[in-house]
């Protein structure tokens, strides 16, 4: 399905009926199809709402930087064309960095948060001068620009990193260029951690070759209600590397919501 959203086309699926909604925000290019295994066979009945973020998958790519508080007002807007009031909103990799600017955007609509292999730092010095590299070399050569860079790093399952390879190297460059600049920009929310009083989920692979699995531990320390979980053996996909892991962990979350 695809909805209007702040003047782009935006797609969505929506699975289940048990309230209140999971909403499973995907990484950088790649798209709501990395959710689908999990939310059918380790979510049961609970409600699951899968968008495509701006610049990914069927969503519309237009040009110019995707902001963090952009891709998180177009996840309200989604919300908002569903009528839903509230959700339990989980966001892996750069997805993370839209659920955290949607927590600080949009904190009447959390019911509980989910930061899946992402951080809540801002770039390096180095890290952005590496997306900024990276942006001119998809003008040059495309989306398999960052198809080669990135989808090695994603796991050590060869099968993993195929799937992502071809989801990446589908992409509109212009979605990835955006998106770039997006992550590039964006601020740190290191201390917005704090303010997060809901029940909170931080995930981790101890094989994850892009976040720190030391600094994952330190942002779940920093909220209020957050609990960690370490899963062995995974890199950056756990939703494609350890399914039934990271639904076990997504299942406590709602009957932590739910108490």
């Amino acid at each position: 399905m695809k909805a209007n959203i702040n003047g782009i086309q935006m797609a969505y699926e929506v699975r289940g009926q048990q309230t209140p909604p999971v909403v499973l925000l995907h990484g950088f290019g790649l798209d709501r199809s990395i959710w689908r295994e999990l939310a059918a066979e380790y979510l049961g009945d609970q409600q699951v709402i899968l968008p495509d973020l701006r610049g990914h998958g069927e969503s519309d790519a237009p040009s110019g930087a995707y902001e963090m508080p952009l891709l998180a007002h177009d996840v309200a807007g989604l919300l908002g064309h569903l009528g839903v009031a509230q959700v339990i909103l989980c966001g892996h990799s750069m997805g993370g960095y839209v659920a955290l600017a949607f927590a600080e955007h949009f904190p009447e609509m959390l019911a509980g948060l989910g930061l899946i292999t992402t951080n809540a730092q801002a770039d390096s010095v180095q890290k952005r001068a590496g997306r900024y590299a990276l942006i001119e070399d998809v003008r040059t050569r495309g989306s398999i620009a960052v198809a080669e860079n990135l989808a090695p790093r994603l796991s050590r399952d060869l099968e993993v990193v195929r799937k992502a390879y071809d989801l990446i190297g589908q992409s509109d460059p212009a979605g990835l260029i955006g998106s770039l600049r997006g992550m590039a920009e964006r601020e740190d929310k290191t201390s917005l951690l704090g303010q997060i009083g809901l029940p909170a989920l931080v995930i981790a692979g101890e094989d994850d070759q892009i976040t720190n699995f030391e600094e994952s531990k330190a942002m779940a320390d920093n909220l209020p209600g957050g609990e960690f979980s370490g899963l062995l053996g995974v890199g950056h996909m756990p939703m494609l590397e350890d399914p039934e892991a990271l639904g076990v962990g997504l299942r406590g979350l709602i009957e932590r919501i739910n108490q």
